[in-house]
């Protein structure tokens, strides 16, 4: 759909507005759209999201590993998340997947971004910024929203990005359900509902929230 059905009218367009949001090319002055320049950094947020979520949570059965699919994402949003998503089959005994994550599991570089996520640091960092860039976008005047709405009709950039964006906010409440499940979270049948109605907001909450592994100890 993103390469042969959105619209693509301003191709040009949407290279300037790449260049403008990622501060690189000449500066003339030009103002990207406000409201689409806090989505695309939305777009930067999610990604962080999910591998919260996916990484140990969202593991497959049939053991197809997350992490490829989570790191593609930072890049292709939920076009790289949605295959994951298609393969992946959940732990028929949840002892096999044990939630939160032993200590072992966080010790080592490579587990940096998986032991950030079991504390509050992390996600407290992700809802600020998600925070902000709503705040920004809401709080735009109606000239703003409808030169958005003109631009989602017309330039690629904007429009599949707005997809995604939707897309990654529709599957977000069912992979929350499926980490708080397997956390054994008392309060979830209470504060999840309300926490799946807010767009970006309500995961990093969650992350918040959420029972956390215990970190692993640091040698004497």
């Amino acid at each position: 759909y993103g390469f042969m059905l959105a619209p693509n009218q301003t191709p040009y367009r949407d290279q300037i507005f790449l260049e403008r949001i990622l501060g690189i090319g000449e500066n003339d002055g030009f103002i990207v759209n406000p409201v689409f320049v806090s989505l695309f950094s939305i777009m930067g947020i999610y990604p962080a999201i999910y591998a919260s979520l996916l990484v140990p949570a969202g593991r497959s059965e049939n053991k197809v590993p997350a992490w490829p699919f989570v790191t593609l994402s930072f890049l292709f949003g939920a076009f790289a998340l949605l295959p994951y998503m298609a393969l992946w089959r959940p732990y028929r005994r949840p002892e096999d997947n044990p939630l939160p994550p032993p200590s072992a599991e966080l010790e080592g570089w490579s587990r940096l971004f998986l032991k950030g996520a079991e504390t509050p640091v992390m996600p407290g960092v992700l809802l600020a910024g998600s925070l902000y860039y709503v705040f920004q976008a809401v709080t735009s005047n109606g000239d703003i929203w409808l030169d958005y709405f003109k631009l989602f009709d017309e330039s690629r950039l904007v429009h599949v990005t707005s997809i995604d964006f939707a897309t990654l906010t529709a599957l977000a409440p069912f992979w929350m359900e499926n980490d708080a499940t397997g956390r054994n979270w008392a309060r979830r049948s209470q504060v999840l509902p309300i926490l799946s109605l807010l767009p970006v907001i309500g995961p990093c909450i969650y992350l918040l929230l959420r029972p956390k592994a215990r970190q692993p100890q640091l040698p004497s």
